[in-house]
């Protein structure tokens, strides 16, 4: 048999599982691309002010490590530049799930082995992936393109920009391929792959922020930002990226060699008998997340110091804005600019929760739910578990960020007087959090096959609320249908207790809800 053998039915069957979700992922980046882009001429209407915005950017250490240095004052350029860190790591994470769930997920699950009863070539599940990831990729591309010409961008950096989105989900595509191949778990992989994009991102910011251009060689994603569209466009670093890429994927066909069901990475070997702490759902719920929280409360816990470190010089460039003036508004404008960042971080962090509470649809897919089942568990002490795990966890996270950003304003202030505050005004987001984790808990209760999706779907619409408000596309009005911004927004906000405990209230009827329907729904593999 080829290690090829049924790609082209085994690509029509990825399009089939997941038309949905390509469609959602990949166009939720094309959307907010575009959707910048058509707005970004009104935000800032003449050549001075894209000047002056270009400058103050510049200027500052922390946009130039989440985004990039912004190379030329033009409409075009700013929309290019605006998206180019968020689209490129929507289409990245995208494409290492893609990846990942018909690889080595198929794996954990046992849905490899019957495709394999099917005459399936040993690398075919991996090149299909990667065709349809990429395929994906290249569609988003392109789209992007086309928009931005139809907006009277110029054609070549319309076409660079582009080929810059494609370029930065097709290299996310090779490291999800190979982390795939050496993880001996779905989970494992993409903790890889998630990590390896982040430290190359890392590496990105670092050399803008830090000025230091030869740093930008070790990470593709510097030499993506090389390209400058609309700027010098520059179609060479696109190249680089493209043949790393490929070498990548070609590791990763060469790794698909490999034992089906194991990875090449060692596995540590385990007790041969569960401590006391590991009896019982809950822990078993707490063991399965217990790596995620770690790294989750270390990366919340840093970022809390790096932006409570550049708060006050921050703070200062925003004020001498008159088109960012109002991010740092109010007597205490550093204290202002992280009450701003903590909204947004909080919702970053439900991402923790309702993960863990989505696992739950996967150990019922995959049957190891019937083995915890099979033991004195009901339903709702495992599932139990899992939200509890979810709540707890986020409020560990949000404490190490609170932490992260009290600490480092005391010592840069050297003085104590708002660390509690700052604790405070990452704790009080927690509400907010738990009411879209007992959304997604609500919805795998009723119904398991589509809470994924319409969860995240939820929780990006969210997300996207507030900058949609910035752009003028929508009233202000309507952020109040946001539960972040029902919350007291600390420090340095009113305090109203009553919206918090109906937010509260309705998470309760959520939780409820989903214990209903968890009992009486039939638990399938389907």
């Amino acid at each position: 048999m080829d290690a090829l053998t049924g790609l082209f039915p085994f690509i029509h069957l990825i399009w089939r599982r997941d038309r949905l979700r390509l469609t959602i992922w990949y166009g939720l980046g094309v959307l907010l691309a575009v959707g910048v882009a058509a707005a970004i001429g009104a935000t800032y209407p003449t050549g001075a002010a894209r000047a002056e915005y270009a400058h103050e950017i510049n200027s500052s250490p922390a946009e130039l490590f989440m985004i990039g240095r912004i190379h030329a004052d033009s409409v075009a350029a700013l929309a290019a530049w605006r998206v180019q860190g968020l689209v490129a790591l929507i289409l990245g994470v995208a494409s290492v799930f893609t990846v990942i769930r018909h690889t080595r997920a198929a794996e954990d699950d046992g849905y490899r082995e019957f495709l394999g009863a099917a005459g399936l070539g040993r690398s075919t599940p991996l090149a299909g992936s990667v065709i349809v990831a990429g395929a994906a990729n290249l569609v988003a591309g392109a789209v992007i393109a086309i928009a931005y010409a139809a907006l009277g961008f110029p054609i070549g950096g319309s076409l660079l920009t582009g080929a810059q989105f494609f370029a930065a989900g097709a290299f996310m595509t090779s490291v999800g391929a190979v982390a795939a191949m050496l993880a001996a778990t779905s989970r494992g992989a993409t903790s890889l792959a998630v990590v390896a994009m982040s430290v190359f991102y890392a590496i990105r910011g670092t050399a803008d922020a830090a000025a230091i251009p030869a740093l930008g060689w070790a990470s593709p994603y510097g030499w993506l930002s090389w390209l400058q569209p609309y700027a010098a466009d520059d179609g060479r670093p696109l190249l680089m990226v493209i043949a790393f890429a490929g070498a990548v994927l070609a590791a990763a066909l060469r790794l698909s060699a490999r034992d089906i069901g194991a990875g090449l990475l060692p596995e540590r070997s385990g007790r041969s008998h569960a401590s006391a702490s590991l009896r019982g759902p809950m822990a078993l719920a707490f063991r399965l997340s217990r790596s995620s929280l770690i790294s989750w409360s270390l990366a919340l816990f840093a970022f809390g110091g790096l932006i409570a470190a550049l708060a006050e010089s921050t703070a200062r460039q925003l004020q001498e804005s008159d088109a960012l003036a109002g991010l740092a508004d109010g007597p205490e404008p550093a204290l202002s600019f992280i009450a701003l960042v903590v909204y947004v971080l909080a919702q970053v962090v439900t991402l923790f929760g309702v993960q863990t509470v989505l696992r739950l649809r996967q150990e019922e897919v995959s049957g190891r739910a019937e083995t915890v089942l099979a033991a004195p568990v009901s339903r709702l002490r495992w599932a139990g578990g899992a939200l509890l795990t979810a709540l707890a966890g986020t409020t560990v996270i949000q404490l190490s960020f609170g932490l992260g950003l009290g600490l480092t304003y005391a010592a840069s202030t050297s003085s104590t007087t708002e660390l509690p505050a700052l604790i405070a005004a990452t704790l009080v987001k927690l509400p907010a959090i738990w009411s879209v984790v007992g959304l997604a808990a609500l919805l795998y209760g009723f119904v398991p096959r589509i809470a994924a999706p319409v969860a995240y779907i939820a929780l990006g619409a969210l997300f996207l609320l507030e900058l949609l408000v910035e752009l003028g596309y929508l009233d202000s009005a309507v952020l109040a249908i946001s539960p972040y911004t029902q919350v007291p927004s600390l420090p340095g906000g009113p305090v109203d207790v009553l919206p918090t405990l109906v937010i509260l209230g309705v998470t309760a009827v959520f939780v409820a809800g989903a214990s209903i329907g968890l009992r009486r729904r039939d638990l399938t593999r389907v």
